[in-house]
């Protein structure tokens, strides 16, 4: 009699040891599938792109915005970074715009770079443009300094040309043509000796290309 009452403790603890080891080997598995999960999330945490350009910056955000190399962004963040990146893309216009006015002044005559590091509200960032569109828009605003009235309207329809095709490519509307913002009518009286009025008069104070917000400030500049 004692040794089947043995032999059921026996029995009964190793049922009791198997069930033990069974629940442990589940939990292990359980603990092991959520440490792997929380590795992946802060893997994650730390590869997600962070500010108001999810980390694009110079040629890298342009391909992203006309969609020619989107790299890991989804729809919704991409979407996002294309809204962001119309005032960058009208404060670049207008810099280049600038520059060119102001080089008239200078009797200087060379193209920017089309890389330009800008500061807007958000961040600093280098927007990167094509080198094409760079120079005409730049040649649009010596010609404006310049100041020939029968030139004017045809240097307005290149200007508002080229920065529609900028936008297009990003996949904004155009909005408001860019002449009208940095082209405003010029004085009719020359200075003395017939020389245009000075150049510096004419850099443009008014908002950004197709944006309500301040220009941004324009920091340093890198190479194309």
């Amino acid at each position: 009699m004692t040794t089947f009452v043995l032999l059921g403790l026996m029995t009964l603890v190793i049922l009791v040891l198997a069930a033990l080891v069974i629940y442990l080997a589940d939990r292990f598995n359980i603990l092991e599938r959520e440490t792997r999960d929380l590795i992946r999330k802060l893997q994650d945490a730390q590869a997600r792109p962070t500010g108001p350009y999810a980390g694009l910056t110079g040629k890298a955000l342009w391909d992203a915005v006309t969609g020619l190399e989107t790299g890991k962004l989804d729809e919704l963040t991409l979407d996002g970074v294309r809204k962001r990146y119309r005032l960058l893309l009208s404060d670049h216009i207008q810099w280049v715009f600038n520059q060119g006015v102001s080089d008239v002044a200078k009797g200087y005559d060379g193209v920017p770079n089309n890389a330009r590091t800008l500061r807007t509200p958000q961040a600093q960032v280098e927007s990167w443009l094509p080198p094409e569109a760079v120079a005409e828009i730049y040649r649009c605003g010596q010609g404006y300094a310049v100041g020939d009235p029968a030139a004017l309207p045809g240097l307005a329809q290149r200007l508002d040309e080229v920065c529609n095709q900028l936008h297009v490519q990003c996949s904004l509307e155009p909005g408001q043509p860019a002449s009208q913002l940095l082209m405003p009518p010029r004085p009719t009286a020359q200075g003395a000796g017939g020389a245009p009025p000075n150049a510096d008069a004419l850099q443009i104070t008014a908002g950004a290309v197709n944006s309500p917000v301040a220009a941004a400030k324009p920091v340093a500049s890198s190479g194309e």
